[in-house]
């Protein structure tokens, strides 16, 4: 060790070494996108998002599923989360995870960013992918910009490169600028509808 690393752990205490961090955008390969593509006019698509629904509605209900889902619940962020389980296969875990976004992309939401970040932690590996949506801004009107359901952040989550669980949360503006957020009950509901 150092002259200099010796005096800033006497001042400071010992730090731990920085967690390796890795930053990219997120993309699916042509691959993925053919696989999400037969996925979606596979029957497997259907059974698994009415199963999320499914789950949803009874968690709203205070009733346990086989679909582990988790209610998040505030003022200004409504959301809910789905815990990886046997009812899930990776891919399609993915799948569904994918399918939020595109499902918000339908509903007037550009995507705004999407990234991955791989964490190295004491005990294991983090990785979260993260696609984030905002509204598509139109005027409502005496410069208000209509917020829909505020933005949408969906997000997946593999510990040790093992799916743990996804999320989404629609957080809202309380800004004059914005018209008043669309309910979120809404939102769920044509989220859970298929387009045809």
């Amino acid at each position: 060790m150092g002259f200099f690393d010796n005096v800033v752990g006497k001042l400071f205490g010992k730090q731990s070494p920085k967690s390796a961090f890795i930053h990219e955008v997120l993309t699916r390969s042509d691959r993925e996108v053919e696989a999400y593509a037969a996925w979606e006019k596979s029957p497997d698509f259907e059974t698994i998002i009415a199963d999320v629904e499914r789950g949803y509605y009874l968690k709203k209900k205070g009733i346990l599923s086989a679909m582990e889902v988790h209610l998040l619940e505030s003022q200004y962020s409504n959301g809910f989360a789905i815990t990886f389980n046997e009812e899930f296969t990776p891919e399609n875990f993915q799948f569904v995870f994918d399918y939020l976004k595109e499902r918000g992309l339908t509903l007037g939401y550009k995507l705004a960013q999407a990234d991955r970040r791989i964490l190295d932690k004491d005990t294991y590996e983090e990785t979260i992918e993260k696609w984030y949506l905002k509204p598509n801004t139109e005027e409502g009107g005496m410069g208000i910009a209509n917020q829909k359901y505020g933005n949408i952040l969906i997000e997946k989550v593999e510990i040790d490169r093992k799916p743990n669980y996804l999320k989404l949360m629609a957080n809202i503006y309380q800004d004059r600028q914005y018209t008043e957020a669309k309910p979120f009950s809404e939102l769920i509901e044509l989220l859970f509808k298929p387009e045809k």
